[in-house]
């Protein structure tokens, strides 16, 4: 196996030794017998999900501050509403190669979305911030204000990431 994050040969450990990935998530989504069409609800601990060829949905039981989702050839849901986001900030990257990301956000959160386009799309509440090649810096109006603030960073690349 490959590493997803630094590309080194990684062989069948759980880290990567390179960069401290953890390859137990790619390894199990590789591993699977399930077909493409099947969703899966992901509600890992870990700051990374991976989701290759497959569709699955990802809640916020747990603190999401500081994860990435990475996304090729599937589709992804990002469910925020499961519970309150804490005080303060939550971080969240988004990475889509020809996929698409959906992410329900709580209407009680000001929402920052910032990040690049290449052949895609991404879009607030209904409203296209990049479409083609372009980046993206969009907030709502009481962001910087805000008691509970979450700040989107995706990255589309031939794909579309949706957020509200």
């Amino acid at each position: 196996m490959f590493c997803p994050k630094c590309g080194v040969e990684a062989g069948d450990t759980r880290f990567c030794r390179t960069c401290g990935t953890n390859l137990t998530v790619v390894s199990n989504i590789l591993d699977t017998d399930e077909h493409a069409a099947t969703t899966r609800i992901l509600n890992l601990e870990n700051k990374t999900t991976v989701n290759v060829f497959k569709s699955s949905t990802i809640t916020n039981n747990l603190d999401l501050d500081g994860h990435t989702s990475i996304t090729v050839f599937g589709s992804t849901r990002i469910d925020l509403t499961a519970a309150p986001l804490g005080p303060g900030q939550t971080h969240i990257k988004i990475v889509s190669v020809f996929g698409d990301v959906e992410v329900l956000t709580p209407d009680d959160v000001e929402v920052r979305v910032s990040g690049f386009t290449l052949f895609g799309a991404i879009s607030h509440l209904g409203r296209e911030l990049a479409d083609g090649i372009g980046t993206v810096n969009d907030k709502t109006l009481n962001f910087n204000n805000a008691t509970r603030r979450l700040h989107i960073n995706a990255t589309s690349i031939f794909s579309a990431v949706k957020i509200g």
